[in-house]
This record gives C-alpha cells, sequence and structure tokens, in this order.
C-alpha cells in the first residue's frame, strides 16, 4: 500500500514528540531543563556519529536551545565570535588544560568554543579535513566527575560522552552554569536504553 507524503506525516507525527523529536514511548520532555550557554558554542560533529542512535548531540539542543550545530566533515573557518577568539574543545598537546592547578584561564580571550563530535577516528578525520581547527587555541581538561554514559564506551573502557564534556568545561568557565541539569537528562536517556536492553544468555 502507498502513502502520500502528508499522510506519512500524519503517521509519524503520532509516534514521535514534537518537542524532543524523540518516540513518544521515549519522551524525555519532562527531564529537560533549558539554560543558555555561557558562551557561544558550535558542535562540530561527523555525519556518520549523526546517525548513531546513542549519540549525545541530540540532548544537548534540548538541554541547550542556543548552541549551534554542523552536521559536515569540512566546515569553513568561522567568523569571529563578538569578543576573544573560537578555541577548540580538543586533547591536543598544546592544550590547555582547564583543570590544572595554577594554569590561568584567559577568559577575556575564549570568546567561544567549538567541540568535535564523533569517535575519535571520526574527530581526528575532522581535523585533518578542516586544517583551520589545529589554528585555534585549545583547551582539555584532566579532573572531570566520572562518566555516566554506560550504554557506550570510548577507548580504554572510557566513557565520557559529548554532552558530560562540554558540561564541565562550560561549568569550569562559569560557574553559574549547573552541569546538573545536563547529567540529569542523561542520566534519562541512559536508563531509557538500559530498561530495553535484551538480557545476553
Amino acid at each position: 500500500m502507498l502513502f502520500c507524503i502528508d499522510e506519512a506525516r500524519r503517521i509519524m507525527s503520532r509516534f514521535y514528540c514534537h518537542a524532543c523529536s524523540l518516540p513518544q514511548s521515549a519522551c524525555l520532555c519532562a527531564h529537560v531543563s533549558p539554560q543558555p550557554c555561557p558562551l557561544p558554542v558550535l558542535i562540530l560533529q561527523h555525519p556518520l556519529e549523526a546517525k548513531h542512535a546513542k549519540s549525545t548531540v541530540p540532548l544537548l539542543r534540548l538541554a541547550l536551545p542556543d548552541m549551534q550545530l554542523a552536521i559536515t566533515e569540512h566546515l569553513a573557518p568561522l567568523p569571529p565570535p563578538a569578543s576573544g577568539r573560537w578555541w577548540l574543545l580538543y586533547p591536543s598537546e598544546q592544550a590547555l588544560d582547564l583543570d590544572s592547578a595554577g594554569v590561568a584561564l584567559p577568559m577575556a580571550d575564549i570568546g567561544g568554543l567549538i567541540v568535535l563530535d564523533g569517535t575519535w577516528r571520526k574527530t581526528r578525520r575532522l581535523l585533518h579535513l578542516n586544517p583551520w581547527l589545529r589554528q585555534l587555541p585549545a583547551l582539555s581538561f584532566s579532573r572531570a566527575p566520572a562518566g555516566a554514559y554506560a550504554i557506550r564506551k570510548g577507548p580504554g573502557g572510557q566513557a565520557l560522552s559529548t554532552l558530560e564534556s562540554l558540561a564541565h568545561v562550560l561549568n569550569r568557565l562559569d560557574a553559574d552554569f549547573s552541569p546538573a541539569p545536563l547529567h540529569r537528562l542523561l542520566r534519562a536517556r541512559v536508563a531509557q536504553f538500559q530498561a530495553h536492553r535484551v538480557p545476553e544468555g
């Protein structure tokens, strides 16, 4: 049976929440507490990561509605933010560690953050394809709270998600920014996945 486009959209709208764009059975609206970003944030997401059901970027878009998102492998250099410069959140050798004791953060110079989203292999590819990113000053961290993203593991068993990383960094850059709403939203999403996990054996 064939459906016209309008009919297909009507059927889809029955099963998806218009606010959070998730299936109604997985609606997270009750757990969302939107708040403004304390500075401009752009997430450069690898296209393959955008297709991953366990990506935390959709949660960030709900929690930080003024955040920008670019899903592409190639991004033209950005115009400068209103003040300061763009900084790249990435653990390069030259990156400034936000958590190092005695480090003076150049707050007036940090005008906005660019965050790479994808596996380590995919983020390295984004850096390779966008050489201008490597010319930006970089930030990293070393003492973030333990990751709670138990449904997806990174290299070495680590599970710190993009959401958790950004929550920590924004709180370090602005003490008035609370990471708690982001953490609550992530825990709710993790609980959903775990509730629907098929037991092994």
